[in-house]
């Protein structure tokens, strides 16, 4: 028992000792991958450390002891003494007891946020995406999106509005890994509860995942200021899961302050030697001291002559096989397509007795230290190939590869130098020979290009496979013993790339021509309000999406929000009219791109007389885009947004766009019940309350 307590003492010291190098050297550095994997591999080696215990011997050479006769019942009695057990102090059982209910307790509360997102995610509608992930849509329209392992969970509103920032940000966590984060540290957090260490580390890494994630999204070219709006409109939702990544965690000026953060020199890593003396100082400090005793003999015999040949003997045979061995590197192939096997059984034996065991890689290689005379096996399934260990062989293993094939024709498979010649064309009806196509190695660098006349050569091995590629085709790969005939050229025939995949985020997003202040023009020049829909008085938001074709054409255009019938025809009719886009790219080509645009149909202020309503429907109504322009503050009908008080006075949520980042000292953010208690109804979206500089 004490020495759990002592074992945990040591743990809270080492996490403490590490998160303050951390904070002190790293945390203001943007260098955001390294800073999540040294919190994550600190907090791990702070649990393994104490375990590492470096034993150190010191021989201490002492006479025999003489022999003294003794009272064997005191002896009885002292040996009964020895074995009774000592009590445990009371302070001790009541510490472990502490310790347990804290630890179970943290433990509860981490399953039933885990319950919680399942059970969320179970009963949610859900829509599998092509990229693997899925999006689970809920009624609760205060919840903020949020992402758990592949799926990612948002309420209606933000799924019909399809912002690309939202299914970026959350596509980001998930490609990145970060609930895997969460559940590590939620478990070495319930075995350290009580250290205010782990808390701050766990909040740390959460804050470290939002950076990651803010910069996936502005790697895609989205607006930071606008993006900056979106974050402080979803901090007012409601969050709550500890083991979810949502767009709303973390503090939204650390947020801002990193998107405006200049990047870190790359000589700043060099802080990372301090880890050294740390982890050295917690190993010396866990090291010990055992004392040996050897006792002189005088009486001893010296070795015989026998003895001493046959020590010689078994020395000079042990030198004999370390000098007549070498590693020797082998590839399991699979013959003719040169296709690497995994996992392999490989046996190395030696005078009938196996001495090494192992298998190949995932690349189909493994590495052995073989003695000359011994025997290498590989078996697959129910076929064996053995290699037999040379002098010879050890001396063409230091220069290359040896493969080992298996499948249909291997026995006449040699392993030789050749050179492959061919033209590589695409697969048309009728082939064209493809100019600057690369043909290389596969797994390696080595390769070619082909010419002007789609002709290539290069000198491989017939244990290799060569890989074909070029922009907008599959790439295809083909084994040497497939391609190469002596005195002949082969042909490969690339495919072209398929486009009927459609994405919701590529590289380069698409772009109307001349950018998204044009496309506002059109719309507002060409917009025509439906007579019928003055009359009415009807106004509002229409939500429509789009294909973007790789020609940047538009496709498949349909209304997913809708609001009157006239004017979710009048919303098809602008978006079908619409030029031609600059389509989106991935990896330079062209790709089908969905596209989401809100449309806001409004009549402007007036009395709502007939004979108004009537003049209106032949007037140009005002036309809203929401979404990411260059800077232009959003306007128009705004849905469920935030009460904006800056420095004690109330701001309109329009205004957001006139405030510089740069000088907001801090914020704060008010939901559900604390907003509506200390602003009334006003706050019931929930409250941002923002604090500059001038006003600290």
């Amino acid at each position: 028992m004490n020495s759990l307590l002592i074992y945990d003492a040591k743990v809270a010291v080492l996490i403490a000792v590490f998160y303050m190098f951390y904070r002190l050297m790293l945390s203001r550095e943007t260098f955001h991958r390294v800073n999540r994997i040294v919190l994550l591999t600190t907090a791990v080696a702070s649990f393994v450390l104490p375990l590492c215990v470096i034993t150190l011997h010191e021989t201490i050479t002492m006479d025999p002891v003489p022999t003294v006769a003794a009272d064997l019942q005191s002896a009885a009695l002292e040996y009964q003494d020895l074995q009774s057990e000592p009590q445990i102090p009371l302070w001790q059982i009541v510490l472990l007891t502490l310790f347990i209910l804290g630890m179970v307790a943290t433990l509860v509360h981490t399953l039933w946020s885990l319950f919680r997102i399942l059970k969320l995610i179970r009963n949610s509608e859900q829509h599998p995406q092509q990229d693997g992930t899925t999006i689970c849509v809920t009624g609760n329209a205060d919840l903020s999106p949020f992402s758990w392992m592949h799926y990612i969970v948002m309420n209606r509103s933000d799924y019909e509005a399809a912002d690309p920032a939202i299914l970026a940000h959350e596509r980001g966590h998930i490609r990145l890994r970060h609930s895997w984060d969460l559940l590590l540290v939620d478990t070495l957090t319930a075995l350290q509860w009580f250290n205010p260490a782990i808390w701050m580390l766990r909040q740390d890494l959460r804050a470290i995942h939002e950076y990651e994630a803010d910069g996936e999204v502005l790697s895609l070219g989205i607006n930071a200021r606008q993006y900056q709006y979106l974050l402080i409109t979803k901090a007012a939702s409601i969050g709550g899961y500890s083991l979810a990544n949502g767009i709303s965690h973390s503090t939204l000026k650390n947020r801002i302050h990193m998107m405006l953060h200049k990047k870190s020199s790359s000589r700043q890593l060099l802080k990372l030697i301090a880890l050294v003396p740390i982890v050295g100082i917690a190993l010396a400090l866990n090291a010990k001291t055992v004392t040996d005793v050897v006792y002189t003999n005088d009486t001893a015999e010296a070795p015989s002559v026998e003895t001493m040949i046959a020590d010689a003997m078994k020395k000079a045979e042990t030198e004999s096989t370390e000098a007549d061995s070498k590693a020797i590197t082998f590839r399991v192939i699979f013959w003719p397509e040169n296709a690497h096997i995994a996992g392999v059984p490989v046996k190395v034996i030696k005078n009938g007795k196996t001495i090494l065991e192992t298998e190949t890689k995932e690349n189909g290689q493994v590495a052995v230290n073989a003695p000359v005379g011994s025997t290498v096996r590989f078996t697959l399934v129910d076929k064996t190939k053995e290699v037999k260990v040379t002098k010879e062989l050890l001396e063409t293993a230091a220069k290359r590869t040896i493969s080992v094939a298996f499948g249909e024709g291997a026995e006449n498979f040699e392993e030789k130098t050749v050179t492959v010649k061919g033209v590589v064309y695409d697969s048309e009806p009728t082939p064209t020979p493809i100019v600057g196509a690369i043909v290389r190695e596969a797994g390696s660098t080595k390769g070619v290009v082909t010419n002007q006349k789609g002709e290539f050569s290069i000198e491989t091995s017939t244990g290799k496979a060569l890989l074909f590629t070029y922009i907008g085709y599959e790439p295809e790969q083909i084994g040497v013993g497939q391609l190469y005939k002596e005195n002949q050229e082969c042909a490969v025939h690339l495919k072209h790339t398929s486009t009927t995949k459609v994405y919701d985020v590529v590289e380069e997003m698409p772009q109307f021509p001349g950018g998204i202040g044009k496309m506002m023009e059109y719309l507002a020049v060409n917009l025509r309000y439906p007579k019928e829909a003055a009359e009415k008085g009807l106004q509002g938001r229409v939500i429509a999406n789009f294909v973007i074709e790789p020609d940047g054409s538009i496709t498949n255009a349909k209304v997913v929000k809708p609001l009157d019938p006239a004017l979710d025809a009048e919303a098809l009719r602008l978006v079908n009219g619409m030029p031609k886009w600059t389509p989106g790219k991935q990896d330079g080509v062209p790709m089908r791109v969905k596209y989401t645009i809100p449309i806001t149909f409004t009549l402007g202020d007036g009395p709502a007389s007939h004979a108004l309503k009537e003049q209106a429907a032949n007037q140009r109504p005002e036309v809203i885009a929401i979404g990411y322009d260059d800077g232009t503050a959003r306007n128009g009908l705004q849905e469920e947004q935030p009460l904006i008080i800056v420095d004690d006075k109330e701001v309109p949520f329009e205004q957001l766009g006139k405030i510089d980042p740069k000088t907001i000292d801090h914020m704060d953010v008010l939901k559900g019940k604390s907003g509506t208690e200390k602003y009334g109804a006003k706050g019931k979206n929930g409250v941002v309350l923002i604090t500059t500089k001038k006003g600290k």
